[in-house]
């Protein structure tokens, strides 16, 4: 938390494990720790927001959606590695998720251009 702007926004992978959205702290990509400030902004407010969209050059397939969750810091990441390695085969590396973020949905907004009439 920056006291003259607050909470950043910053990109963030993820899979989906039942209804929870898991969020990894890895030791893959460099990073001078795993102390993450969204780790600690977590610790401190567990309500967060993540948003997720899909770009593409033919307009009538974008979508986003916003989920607002409360999120919780889970230490050993081991329950979700599964998850993680099915989407991304970096992360089936031992020791390269330190822990990870596990989001609670409480919220759900989104937008579809298929469902929009383009009048």
């Amino acid at each position: 938390m920056h006291p003259d702007r607050g909470v950043d926004a910053v990109p963030v992978v993820f899979a989906l494990d039942g209804r929870r959205i898991v969020v990894p702290v890895d030791t893959v990509k460099p990073k001078r720790t795993v102390e993450l400030a969204r780790v600690a902004n977590v610790r401190r407010d567990p309500r967060c927001v993540l948003l997720a969209d899909r770009y593409s050059d033919d307009w009538t397939q974008l979508w986003w959606v916003r989920v607002h969750a409360e999120a919780r810091v889970a230490e050993n990441p081991g329950p979700w590695l599964a998850a993680l390695a099915g989407r991304y085969p970096q992360y089936a590396t031992s020791g390269a998720v330190a822990s990870v973020l596990l989001l609670t949905p409480t919220a759900l907004r989104g937008w579809i251009a298929a469902d929009s009439d383009p009048r």
